[in-house]
């Protein structure tokens, strides 16, 4: 550290100068990201209000109150608009919550165990290690989708939780949730679904005339969802969140904070200080928006998505991994060949995709980002690519 101040101008100067490396959003490169630029409306509040603590919710009643209306207003399109919920710092965080909350329900389980798909985000492999659970990854199918049967073999009397996922991080896929409820109905099970990708597109997928099947509160045995407004919801990053049926659940599992300036306090949460500006930010584009703002939204990436698809199809030596659910679309090679020299061809042409080497594929993301000219581009790029390796 320099023991003189630096003046403001040079400082924006140097930072311009350092951050020349970064890729941004507008550039079309970045095709594997499954965030993407906040709307201006979240910049803008995000940056007025980014001293909102809620940490210490008892300082900042207003921005709790807010935070309250937005959870509300997500169960409403969940299929419950009477959850509890909270923001968080990013789908890894809620995860890890509704891990630690299956484990500290069932205190009588000494060798805890999750059941959850091998496809699941590495979050839950992050959580394991740190809570000490041991995790069971059912099968795929060979079209991607879970294996029931597999799934329900892995269910035993050392299961805590079982994890379905609707909008898989590969390929955008959703677990059949229904049906796993099923397989553990009756049983004293946590059922948690993670749609941090899912949780702000299938909704709108819905509305639009997809079919979409159950995969939220409306489903009677979920007891727990992670959803990003980071992702598709366009917010701040980062910015998660956590949404439960049972309320009493916090008092059974939350830890006590007493000693708050604002109060007494209890949460989920494993960080203490909590920016309250995210959720501010993402309050005002629910007002912005609406469901029909997202639905346009969703609509223009679906759009896309059909588009990539179609060229992919056209390309000999790729293919598609499966026909694309929602706005993922995974491209593997014909042969069966890997897609490593494919991945690092196109990485060298500037494109920034997802690789996915259990799977053997490429992962595209169409977000809002991604316009259609990127895509010609791109599908140029891999057709050339593919031809020059002669898979």
């Amino acid at each position: 550290m320099q023991k003189e101040g630096i003046e403001k101008q040079k400082i924006l100067e140097l930072l311009e100068k350092k951050l020349k490396k970064d890729l941004s959003y507008d550039s079309g490169s970045i095709l594997g990201s499954m965030c993407s630029e906040p709307l201006n409306i979240a910049k803008e509040i995000h940056n007025k209000y980014i001293s909102k603590n809620l940490g210490d919710p008892g300082l900042f009643l207003g921005t709790a109150e807010l935070e309250d209306e937005v959870i509300r207003e997500i169960g409403e399109l969940f299929g419950n608009s009477s959850i509890y919920g909270t923001f968080t710092t990013g789908g890894s965080e809620a995860n890890l919550i509704a891990m630690r909350i299956a484990r500290n329900l069932r205190p009588h389980i000494k060798k805890p165990e999750v059941v959850l798909p091998c496809s699941a985000h590495i979050s839950f492999d992050k959580a394991a290690d740190l809570l000490n659970i041991k995790l069971k990854k059912v099968n795929l199918l060979n079209n991607f989708q879970l294996d029931l049967n597999h799934l329900e073999s892995l269910v035993n009397d050392n299961t805590c939780a079982v994890v379905g996922v609707a909008g898989t991080t590969s390929l955008g896929l959703i677990d059949p949730i229904e049906e796993i409820g099923k397989l553990i109905g009756g049983r004293d099970i946590f059922f948690h679904v993670d749609a941090a990708f899912g949780g702000f597109v299938l909704p709108f997928l819905k509305e639009l005339g997809y079919p979409i099947p159950a995969w939220d509160f409306s489903v009677k045995s979920v007891d727990s969802i992670t959803a990003d407004p980071h992702k598709m919801g366009l917010g701040i990053i980062p910015s998660g969140g956590y949404f439960i049926r049972d309320a009493s659940i916090l008092k059974k599992t939350g830890f006590e904070i007493p000693y708050l300036a604002g109060g007494n306090f209890q949460h989920f949460h494993i960080v203490g200080t909590r920016p309250g500006s995210p959720i501010i930010a993402f309050w005002a584009i629910l007002k912005l928006l609406g469901i029909n703002g997202f639905k346009e939204i969703v609509k223009k990436c679906m759009e896309n998505t059909k588009f990539l698809a179609q060229r992919i199809s056209e390309i000999d030596g790729v293919k598609l991994a499966v026909d694309p659910v929602m706005n993922v679309v995974g491209i593997t090679t014909e042969s069966g060949k890997s897609i490593c020299e494919v991945e690092k061809s196109l990485r060298d042409s500037k494109w920034m995709l997802g690789k996915f080497l259990d799977f053997n594929l490429v992962r595209v993301v169409i977000m809002p980002h991604v316009k259609r000219e990127h895509l010609i581009e791109f599908s140029s790029d891999l057709e050339k690519i593919v031809k020059k390796l002669k898979l």
